[in-house]
């Protein structure tokens, strides 16, 4: 279950200085009924497609920028996981935000055309944590990063934007997103996507972001446990 079998890459989540960010949009996902408005309100995170353990990138392009959202509550659910690391059940609360397709503007860099949006839902409670060390390598050097609890579950989705609608590509391919051991990184970028073009200053590593196919998904009164 590599990046090229699921055609989605890992991500490495870097936090940046964060930016407002002012936009609404209609998301609608596997989830969803009906599409859902979501406000989004800060640039929060960056992200760069990364090789892991020396595994070839599915699109040396891809890069996603993670913007900070409102939206009315949802209800909670269980959701069973399965990637590279085995099979993983997380409890998610609310959406906290979205992933969007992002242009890293530098030589030899164009737009990830057959990247999806991800609306993120905060995981509430999961099971194991896998006992695993990653060796890391992107545009901006090579790592090693212990795996930590799940922080978040990106679901494709439907976006609409203003007039346009940007439907989902690859459906099957979620993102199931881990904490990790940071790493200090002293960066600026320019990213360019639907909602906005600006420099951004990269701090840190933070989070992997893990390519995971849903297994099976059920609404829940609330969630398991108290982590």
């Amino acid at each position: 279950m590599t990046a090229r079998d699921l055609k989605l890459d890992y991500f490495k989540v870097y936090d940046v200085e964060d930016r407002p960010a002012t936009s609404a949009v209609q998301l609608r996902g596997q989830f969803d009924r009906r599409p859902v408005r979501m406000d989004l309100v800060l640039l929060d995170f960056f992200a760069n497609a990364v090789s892991k353990n020396g595994e070839p990138l599915y699109d040396k392009n891809a890069h996603l920028t993670w913007y900070r959202g409102r939206q009315a509550a949802e209800p909670n659910r269980r959701v069973l996981l399965e990637n590279q690391f085995g099979r993983q059940t997380v409890y998610i609360g609310n959406a906290i935000g979205l992933l969007v397709p992002t242009h890293k503007v530098e030589r030899g860099m164009v737009f990830p055309d057959g990247l999806d949006h991800y609306k993120l839902y905060r995981v509430l409670d999961f099971g194991n944590v896998p006992n695993a060390v990653v060796r890391l390598r992107d545009q901006w050097g090579a790592d090693e990063a212990r795996l930590r609890a799940p922080l978040a579950l990106g679901v494709p989705v439907v976006k609409r934007h203003g007039t346009k609608t940007y439907p989902i590509q690859n459906g099957r391919a979620h993102l199931l997103i881990y904490d990790m051991t940071p790493r200090t990184v002293q960066r600026t970028v320019r990213l360019r996507n639907q909602i906005r073009s600006e420099p951004v200053r990269v701090l840190r590593s933070a989070m992997l972001a893990v390519p995971s196919i849903k297994r099976e998904w059920r609404q829940v009164a609330a969630a398991s446990g108290g982590r």
